[in-house]
């Protein structure tokens, strides 16, 4: 009796663009946390977004998105920052902070997000 060759899972290439991905916020840092991609990616999609707004937009607390907003731009309170976004004061409203990708943090970016490339 014949055994049956295992077929791939339907998910495969969709996996295997994930994974892709993953590894590539992993060269970043081997232990780049998820939210931290999660904040940078929201950064991209809406450059002046506050900080308040960003921890809406991801779920996560605002306390939360301070530390991560510190480690993305210059202040990391362990180890080196990232230098992936920068923090503005709003000309409109000096009590908001706006937030935007610098050079670095667009070079990342797209490095990262490069296997996407052929789906658009």
């Amino acid at each position: 009796m014949a055994t049956a060759t295992p077929q791939p899972p339907a998910l495969a290439p969709q996996a295997s663009l994930l994974l892709d991905i993953l590894h590539r916020i992993q060269k970043i840092d081997p232990e780049f946390p998820i939210q931290y991609a999660i904040c940078l990616i929201v950064v991209s999609q809406q450059e002046g977004i506050s900080i308040t707004h960003l921890a809406e937009k991801s779920g996560l607390a605002l306390s939360t998105v301070s530390r991560i907003v510190g480690a993305l731009s210059d202040y990391r309170q362990l180890g080196q920052p990232y230098g992936f976004i920068e923090v503005k004061v709003s000309p409109q409203e000096r009590r908001r902070k706006e937030l935007y990708l610098t050079n670095l943090g667009k070079s990342s970016l797209k490095e990262i997000l490069h296997p996407l490339e052929k789906l658009v």
